[in-house]
């Protein structure tokens, strides 16, 4: 799970970093440059969903295994 969040925090980086980057290229009238940066922060989006995705399967695994208190 250690190593999920890692990925995700470094995800979150990017994806306001790319975000940001879109607003300044837009400011600058730069709209090729803001659409090649939309595309990278789609896919950055979408890493992150995936990883959402496995920390939850992860963790329902992890919960699954655990014994259960009676």
């Amino acid at each position: 799970m250690g190593l999920i969040f890692a990925g995700q925090k470094a995800e979150h980086y990017e994806i306001a970093t790319y975000g940001g980057l879109v607003q300044l290229a837009k400011t600058m009238n730069r709209d090729d440059v803001a659409q090649l940066l939309s595309e990278t922060l789609k896919e950055e989006k979408m890493a992150d969903e995936k990883l959402t995705q496995i920390a939850e399967q992860t963790a329902n695994r992890q919960a699954s295994m655990e014994p259960s208190e009676k």
